[in-house]
């Protein structure tokens, strides 16, 4: 049998399992609703299994579970539930083959460039936070009162409500779960209805070393699972993961009861390569910081490229060229580098965005612009790793997110133009400068508006990389030990009087 029709085997027989299970008390169980949600293979359009689409019910069964565990998981020493963790991060390296094919095949993500190394990253990532257990603490102050004891202490919150997306939903998962249960918080976690078996796979995993009801998983729509969830009263703290637009209305569904959120939204991102640039970093740094072989898939995806016009053309050459070599299939197969768009909702998102751009006669396509059909590519959602030129910085094509593998290369003259013009979005998520020059590369991280700031490398957010957006890309940090003690804590004063050691004996 070859690679890859083993991976397809392995994969296709998870999801299978998986199919129209929810994640509550310690076990996978069946849903009492009877709605479902059709979960597709990307690369092929075929149904590979259902999510439950959970409500109202569903909901509160998954946060009175996770209620009844935090009560005994808090009381847990730090050390003992990091150990716990690190276990379970054990287990995923274990099962490392099956967790990422599975991933492949919901996500679409090509195996060999996307899904392998999240899982590594999703790995790390779980280790990191593990091994930051007793770092949890407060702070002890110098009294101002004679006789007083002050410090601080660094408790849990209580049920976390976590809810990631489909583009990353391995890593993104880790991200949320890992510190929250580390810092000593139980989860309920939403899976995206687009890519609901990794997360689910992952969370049966760790479920292995947990107390019951730790961990709680379940999926469904906003408006019949999502509110009832972001709205419980027993849930006191929102991570979420996704689109400035819903975030913005989880932002509201938390406000009347002071529910703090994270929020790690939507970015239009600056890739900026100066005339001085070393061009044999700076060139390939274009297709990964486009994040080409994820489709464009990603919030930090440099989609404006920006190049000084002494070398405008001879970049765009060398881009192209590069985007020639890149292999589109089956997100399965070993060989591919680029995968498939993960719905056709999505494909029809880039398709709009693409129509838009053509309609303007200065518009020129570089390479890519076509959607892939038949053949190889059967019935699934393929589109060409796509540059474009001619584009005005003012249109939608390049002020909105359009989470598609579409790009626009801009010329510039001068540093003081490009960093306005880089400035002039309402997203603040990520930006890379190009640069040989160590006074202008500290210039563009002092006036650049991005949370998430390279120079002369564009590399994805990682373990112990604190990450998150400024402005309309979000509120607060991930992926780093900030992010656990800030966002999955809180911090409570203590004073006390130890009265006076003159006391007859």
């Amino acid at each position: 049998m070859s690679d890859f029709l083993s991976n397809f085997e392995k994969a296709n027989k998870n999801a299978k399992r998986l199919s129209n299970k929810i994640l509550i008390g310690g076990k996978l169980i069946s849903p009492s609703t009877n709605n479902k949600i059709n979960v597709i293979n990307p690369s092929t359009g075929e149904n590979i299994g259902e999510a439950p689409q959970c409500n109202k019910d569903e909901v509160n069964l998954a946060v009175k579970s996770s209620l009844n565990a935090f009560k005994e998981w808090k009381k847990v020493p730090a050390r003992e539930r990091g150990r716990l963790v690190e276990l379970g991060a054990r287990k995923l390296e274990q099962r490392r083959d099956e967790i990422e094919t599975l991933l492949a095949l919901d996500t679409g993500n090509a195996l060999r460039t996307q899904a392998k190394p999240e899982t590594s990253a999703s790995i790390e990532l779980t280790r990191m936070f593990a091994g930051l257990s007793g770092e949890i603490k407060g702070e002890n102050y110098p009294p101002n009162i004679a006789n007083t004891l002050h410090y601080t202490t660094r408790d849990p919150i209580g049920v976390v409500c976590a809810i990631v997306p489909w583009n990353a939903p391995l890593f993104l998962t880790v991200a949320k779960i890992a510190p929250a249960i580390v810092a000593g918080n139980t989860v309920v976690l939403k899976t995206a209805e687009q890519a609901p078996f990794c997360a689910l796979l992952l969370a049966e995993i760790f479920q292995q070393e947990l107390p019951p009801g730790v961990l709680n998983v379940i999926s469904g729509y906003g408006e019949e699972c999502g509110e009832p969830l972001l709205t419980h009263p027993d849930v006191r703290k929102i991570t979420f993961t996704g689109s400035f637009n819903v975030g913005k209305i989880i932002a509201q569904k938390a406000a009347p009861k002071l529910c703090p959120v994270t929020l790690e939204l939507g970015g239009k991102n600056p890739n900026i390569i100066m005339s001085d640039a070393d061009l044999d970093i700076a060139i390939p740094g274009v297709i990964d910081g486009m994040r080409y072989t994820r489709q464009g898939q990603a919030c930090t995806a440099g989609s404006r490229v920006y190049i000084q016009e002494k070398i405008y053309e001879t970049v765009l050459d060398g881009v192209v060229d590069r985007l020639k070599n890149l292999k589109m299939g089956n997100a399965l197969d070993e060989n591919s580098d680029v995968g498939a768009i993960i719905s056709e909702d999505q494909l029809g998102r880039t398709l709009h965005y693409m129509n838009i751009a053509k309609e303007n006669s200065s518009t020129k396509v570089l390479h890519g612009g076509n959607q892939k059909k038949g053949g190889e590519y059967k019935e699934g959602f393929f589109y060409e790793p796509t540059l474009l030129s001619g584009v005005s910085v003012k249109s939608p094509v390049c002020q909105e997110e359009i989470f598609g593998p579409v790009a626009c290369a801009i010329p510039f003259k001068s540093f003081d133009e490009v960093i306005e013009s880089a400035n002039d979005t309402p997203f603040g998520l990520s930006a890379v400068l190009w640069t040989q020059n160590l006074s202008r590369a500290l210039q563009f991280v002092e006036e650049i508006d991005a949370g998430f700031v390279q120079v002369n490398q564009c590399v994805a957010p990682r373990a112990n990389v604190s990450y998150g957006g400024l402005k309309m890309s979000g509120l607060g940090k991930e992926y780093a030990f900030d992010s656990m003690i800030n966002h999955f804590t809180q911090s409570k004063t203590v004073l006390i009087n130890r009265g006076s050691s003159n006391i007859d004996e």
